[in-house]
């Protein structure tokens, strides 16, 4: 029997809207949005969502204690991966705007390769077994060929 862990629900929904978004951004960008545009809009919207989800969760100040409980090194981290997150969307939509949304997002793919070596960088973790370096393999092959035979 195949199990379905919440985590697996997230990640694939995540897919699912990140695909439709990229989708939609490609024409909106070709037709002359400025990406930093763009970017500022998606960034009001998430501000908005994120205040609405914060405020109705009920565990407001749960949350809040949270963010004041961080260490000097994991709030660190916390500023970082934040900042690396808005920079990579910033740079997600201007390279929808000067290609399309199939091929930066198909090299976006290449990702996970990065994330493998920054844990090991950073926190000298490895985490990969034959399996997922195989997989790893056909996708850095795979970018390399779109980035070879793109049009």
């Amino acid at each position: 029997m195949f199990f379905v862990e919440k985590w697996m629900v997230y990640a694939l929904a995540a897919a699912i809207l990140w695909g439709a978004s990229y989708a939609a951004s490609g024409p909106v960008l070709r037709a002359g949005m400025p990406p930093l545009l763009f970017y500022f809009c998606y960034s009001v919207v998430a501000l908005i969502t994120a205040i609405f989800s914060f405020l109705m969760s009920g565990e407001k100040m749960s949350l809040l204690s949270q963010l004041k409980g961080l260490s000097v090194s994991h709030a660190g981290w916390f500023l970082f991966s934040i900042l690396a997150a808005s920079v990579g969307a910033l740079m997600t939509y201007m390279a929808i705007g000067e290609k399309n949304p199939t091929l930066a997002s198909i090299i976006e793919i290449s990702y996970p390769l990065f994330v493998v070596l920054f844990t090991w960088l950073f926190f000298q973790e490895f985490q990969l077994n034959f399996m997922t370096f195989l997989g790893g393999f056909f996708v850095i092959f795979g970018v390399m060929l779109i980035l070879k035979y793109a049009p």
